[in-house]
């Protein structure tokens, strides 16, 4: 079996649910921003390998671009309980708790392990640096939605995961402008398009 074919990984599927496959087809759904798929394939892997790290977070992904916040918060955590350098979980647990409007503590913690897991994340040197001299004085916290909103969007900090946040929120132009980063930046472009036409049909 060719397990980047979409159609085999499919019809393997549909007769064995609990193939340790069931990622691979949840990601190929995913790239195709086919969100609805992919949480479904994941909910039942998951049913036959509850510990599937891969399964738990391509489904954080899904429940994410499909708005359910909460959800997809709870997965990334039990991602990186499991495997606490988890690279893309790390990175993108901070943003979506931003999104949630979590305690400062909070963000401060999740943002430091973002940094700690990817030292090369700026997004979260940005949060956990000063942006003043004096040491007692508090830094200055624009609320995440406003920044999000208003704000240009810095290309290092343009993600698919940010455009899953904003399509939760339902700032589909923000969405949007991301994706055009993205495409600059020489992302996937067959996600690109995918989570384009998903984004555009709710608009």
């Amino acid at each position: 079996m060719d397990i980047n074919n979409q159609t085999e990984l499919e019809l393997y599927f549909a007769d064995h649910f609990d193939t340790v496959l069931f990622p691979v087809l949840a990601d190929i759904y995913q790239s195709k921003a086919d969100y609805v798929r992919a949480k479904r394939v994941c909910e039942i892997g998951l049913e036959h390998h509850p510990e599937s790290v891969d399964g738990q977070f391509i489904l954080s992904q899904a429940e994410m671009a499909l708005g359910n916040l909460n959800v997809a918060e709870k997965l990334l955590k039990k991602v990186l309980e499991k495997i606490p350098s988890h690279q893309p979980a790390a990175a993108a647990l901070p943003v979506l708790q931003e999104q949630l409007g979590r305690s400062k503590n909070t963000l401060a913690d999740s943002w430091k392990r973002a940094k700690d897991v990817d030292p090369s994340n700026e997004f979260a040197s940005d949060f956990l640096s000063p942006k003043t001299s004096k040491k007692n004085k508090k830094k200055e916290v624009i609320p995440a939605d406003i920044m999000i909103e208003k704000a240009s969007i810095s290309p290092r900090l343009a993600t698919f995961t940010l455009v899953h946040v904003l399509k939760g929120q339902e700032l589909y132009q923000r969405a949007l402008d991301v994706l055009d980063i993205l495409e600059q930046k020489g992302e996937n472009k067959k996600q690109i398009e995918a989570e384009r036409k998903s984004i555009q049909s709710l608009i």
